[in-house]
This record gives C-alpha cells, sequence and structure tokens, in this order.
C-alpha cells in the first residue's frame, strides 16, 4: 500500500500543459525562459573554465548546504543586487527553488495548518500540501493577498506556514504592494507562524518593492531564490534564507540527498563573479515587458477583458468564462498549448487559463490569441 504522499500525487497541470506543448505549433504553456535569451555560451564557457581551473574538485561530491564559494558569492553579490537585506540570517544552496520548498516543508510541516494564496502555484505548493493536514486559501487581489483574510483567520486558526509569491506572481500576474509587504511580515510575528517568500522572478522583473524578508525583524520569513529564471532551469540552483537555527537543520536535510550538482554551483559562482547575472538582470525585464505588451494588446483585440495587467514575469491569468479545459481541447486542435489554472485553485478558477510569453516568439503569442479566441467562441 503506497503512503499518503504515494496516493494523493497527480500529473501537474503544468507538465501536461508542458508535454502537449511539444506537439504543437504554440506554446503558451510553459515556465522555461525565453531561449533567445538564455545565455548558453556564456554558461558553456563558464563550465569549460571551471573544470579547467578547478578541476576534479568541481566533480566531488557538495557540502551540506552548498558550496562555500557560492554561498559567499550568493551573499555579496546576488542578495545585494535583489535588494535582499539580512542580519544572522543563513544562505543554503538548493537544488532550484522547488527542492528548497521540499527540505522546508519537511522541516516544519507534519500534519499542520498551512495557509497559502488563492490561486498558488500548484507544483511548489504541492509539496506543503502533501504534509499538511488543512490548507486555508487566501483570496489574491491586484495588489497581492487579501492581508484582512489572512489576519481574520489566523485569530481563529493557529497556522504553521504562510506560502507566498510576492513579485510577478505564477500564476496571476500580480505584484504584491510594498504596504502588504510589510503587514505579512508583522502578522507572522504576531499570529506566529512561518513566512515562505518564494520569489524567483525577481532578478528578470525590474523595479519591485523590497522583499518581506527586509521587514522581518523577529526571524520569521525564509526567503527563496532561483537561477532558473535568469540563467537557466536545467542548471538547478536555488537558495533559501532564513534564521541560522532553522537554516542549519535545513542544511542537514539537503545533505540528505546531494541533488544540487557540485559543479553547477562553481558555474553560477562564477557567473555571479563575472557579473553577467547583474548584466542580464538589466536586460531582462525590459525583454519580458514587451513581450507581456503584446499578449495583453492582444488580448484586448481578441475581446478578452478579464485579466490583470502583469507588471513584470512570465504569466497572465485570463477568465475565459467558459470551462478551461473545454476550451484548452478545442485549442490543441487548433495548434496552441496552455495551461487550465483550475488546479492551481483551492477555491473556485474553473474558467482561469495561465497564458506564458516566453517560449512563443511575438508573432506566435498573436496568433496563439487568436486560436484561443476561436477556441472559445465554439464552445
Amino acid at each position: 500500500m503506497a503512503s499518503r504522499i504515494g496516493r494523493e500525487i497527480r500529473l501537474s497541470p503544468v507538465e501536461l500543459g508542458s508535454q502537449i506543448a511539444k506537439k504543437v505549433e504554440i506554446n503558451l504553456a510553459s515556465g522555461n525562459p525565453d531561449p533567445a535569451v538564455m545565455p548558453v555560451k556564456e554558461i558553456e564557457e563558464a563550465y569549460n573554465e571551471v573544470i579547467e581551473n578547478i578541476g576534479f574538485k568541481s566533480l566531488i561530491y557538495p557540502g551540506a548546504g552548498g558550496q562555500e564559494e557560492l554561498i559567499e558569492s550568493i551573499n555579496k553579490h546576488f542578495l545585494p543586487l535583489l535588494n535582499v537585506t539580512t542580519k544572522d540570517d543563513m544562505t543554503v544552496v538548493t537544488s532550484g527553488a522547488q527542492h528548497a520548498m521540499e527540505l522546508i516543508s519537511k522541516y516544519f510541516l507534519e500534519n499542520d495548518v498551512v495557509g497559502v494564496e488563492n490561486p498558488t502555484f500548484v507544483e511548489t505548493f504541492n509539496t506543503m500540501k502533501l504534509r499538511a493536514s488543512v490548507s486555508l486559501p487566501f483570496d489574491v487581489k491586484g495588489d497581492g493577498i487579501d492581508v484582512d483574510m489572512v489576519r481574520s483567520l489566523t485569530k481563529v486558526t493557529k497556522i504553521k506556514l504562510l506560502y507566498v509569491i510576492p513579485n510577478c506572481h505564477n500564476p496571476a500576474g500580480v505584484t504584491m504592494s510594498v504596504e502588504k509587504r510589510k503587514e505579512i511580515a508583522e502578522l507572522a510575528h504576531e499570529s506566529d507562524f512561518f513566512v515562505i517568500e518564494d520569489d524567483p522572478y525577481r532578478p528578470i522583473a525590474g523595479k519591485v518593492p523590497p522583499p518581506i524578508k527586509n521587514f522581518d525583524n523577529w526571524g520569521k520569513v525564509i526567503y527563496v531564490g532561483s537561477f532558473s529564471k535568469i540563467l537557466a532551469p536545467g542548471l538547478r540552483v536555488g537558495f533559501a534564507v532564513g534564521d541560522r537555527k532553522i537554516m542549519e537543520k535545513i542544511s542537514l536535510l539537503e545533505q540528505l540527498d546531494f541533488s544540487t550538482s557540485t559543479v553547477n554551483q562553481y558555474v553560477v559562482s562564477l557567473l555571479l563573479k563575472k557579473g553577467l547575472i547583474k548584466d542580464l538582470s538589466s536586460r531582462m525585464s525590459e525583454h519580458y515587458s514587451n513581450k507581456m505588451k503584446v499578449l495583453t494588446d492582444s488580448l484586448t483585440e481578441n475581446g478578452f477583458d478579464l485579466f490583470n495587467k502583469p507588471s513584470c514575469g512570465f504569466f497572465l491569468l485570463l477568465d475565459l468564462k467558459k470551462d478551461s479545459w473545454s476550451v484548452f481541447r478545442e485549442a490543441v486542435k487548433g495548434g496552441l498549448s496552455f495551461v487550465p489554472a483550475k488546479p492551481f485553485f483551492l477555491r473556485g478558477g474553473n474558467t482561469m487559463a495561465r497564458l506564458s510569453i516566453t517560449n512563443a516568439k511575438e508573432e506566435e503569442i498573436r496568433r496563439g490569441v487568436e486560436i484561443l479566441r476561436k477556441s472559445v467562441n465554439q464552445l
């Protein structure tokens, strides 16, 4: 008999949309960065330089919690770029942000209550959901999570973790206001819960408010970042920053699987030192902003009006006003893949679709929206 996790795990709608995307002409489903701006040549050169200069040491087991060289590079070069201020915190390197969520969930959760935005990123949330007894959904507005709702419910229900995506929300596309960030940090202290601040899009977001972590004076916020959106997701390098006592335990949990590649850690460290990531960050936000404008303009021109206009990131959440799975099946016939967004919601979401701007070229985005309109009209 399988465990609870074995029984309850399901195929992610993101994975399904990505699988289908390989078989159709236009991909508005994928969460991969745009191949046109992925620094493949620079990454190749970094691998060669690491192997030449570091040799076998780059190919042995990594230390618990990450290579010291990368941790130092993150603390010195990346956190200041991200506007993340820390006190006596500790940084742990992980195999991408998703691995960080897995480790944090392992550390904190044992049939506890978790709070989550509604909608939320289903793939990351699943690792918490499968270890929690109850998951409380908090609505997402145009300026982020409904803090009043969090305040009200935490007065009557004890939660262990609150999971939020403050910038370029996946899938909602919204960015949390600075006022709400301050309130969340204060509420975590007052109501004694921990916050997982999932912030993988900040490196490509342009100007966004300071992290929730910056307003945390009590060690209640764990900041999770990633190099997947700014470099390449296949490198599988992310990190988490939090209270030292907690992160020391997280580093021991990371050691259990040693899944974060040693050579990849050295490569990312080198690219940080060379300033490539800083240079990319300044260019990426404009690139994705331009593509998002193509999407929003195309939606408006085709009669779609129920969406929040994202200020940054890869994704837009659209209300199709019809069952999104039915629209999806029609769209695939026409050569388009997107992600039906119902699984991102704990409550509602039957008519919602997540559209991505990353893999499709601008003209493909326009044609994809036309296919989407025809698919909706056929139902």
